[in-house]
This record gives C-alpha cells, sequence and structure tokens, in this order.
C-alpha cells in the first residue's frame, strides 16, 4: 500500500460515525441532569436556608427598631426589645425563621410597620407551639422586670 493510500485509510477510519454524534449528546444530558440532580437535592436547600436566615434576621431588627411602635402603650415591651442582646437576639430569629415564608414576612412587616401589638400576639398565639411561646415568655421575664 503507498503512503497516500494508508493516509486515506487512517482518516476514514477517524471519520466519525452517525452514532457518535448522537451519543456525545445522550452524555451531554446524561452529565447536565446529574448536575442538576446535585444542584436542587445539595446547593438549592443551602440557599434557602441562607435566605430564610437573612430575612429572620431583617425582621428581628426591624421589630427591635420599632420598638416604641410595638410597645405602644406597654414601655416594658420597648425596653425588652431594645435590651436584648445578641444571643437573646439569635433566639428569636430561630423561632423567627422556623416560621418563615413569603407570605409571613410580609404579614407580619406589616404588623411591626403598622404598631398593631394585638396582630402580632394573635399570630403568635396561633402559630408559635407551646416551646416557643416559653422561650418568648422567658426572654420577656428576663429583660423585663
Amino acid at each position: 500500500m503507498s503512503k497516500n493510500n494508508r493516509n486515506k485509510e487512517y482518516r476514514k477510519s477517524a471519520k466519525h460515525s452517525k452514532n457518535s454524534g448522537f451519543g456525545k449528546l445522550m452524555m451531554s444530558l446524561v452529565i447536565l441532569g446529574a448536575v442538576l440532580l446535585l444542584f436542587i437535592n445539595v446547593a438549592l436547600p443551602m440557599l434557602k436556608d441562607s435566605v430564610k436566615k437573612a430575612a429572620a434576621e431583617k425582621t428581628v431588627d426591624m421589630i427591635t427598631e420599632n420598638a416604641e411602635k410595638i410597645a405602644a402603650d406597654n414601655p416594658k415591651v420597648a425596653e425588652v426589645l431594645e435590651n436584648m442582646t445578641e444571643e437573646d437576639k439569635e433566639v428569636v430569629t430561630e423561632i423567627i425563621e422556623n416560621h418563615m415564608d413569603a407570605e409571613t414576612v410580609s404579614e407580619v412587616s406589616g404588623y411591626v410597620a403598622d404598631g398593631d401589638q394585638d396582630a402580632l400576639i394573635k399570630y403568635a398565639a396561633e402559630n408559635l407551639t407551646p416551646e416557643e411561646m416559653a422561650q418568648l415568655l422567658e426572654l420577656y421575664g428576663k429583660y423585663g422586670n
């Protein structure tokens, strides 16, 4: 076989068959699917948790900043909200974070902005567990005396 014929034969075998393009496409789709599943199962919950925590912290900050509005005619409530330590604010943040969703944030924010203490108390009574209520009452007792 001459050198030219050998080069032609070599090049013919290097050509892609019809199935190799389809195989590469399928392999790419499988890899893409695996990456998407990994993102959905691992990264997305982590992102949700960090966003939820940030929203809860913002809500606690907003409640603290609007302590006078929330307290209305009860200066003891304003005193408790203003004097809380960072550790105790973290406890409140965790309680808020446990009940956080888009509807809750807007609902509670509206109550805080309006200074509607009765609506906040009603919301807490309906949505918080007895353990969470006990924690909040303990904090109130700690700073209210």
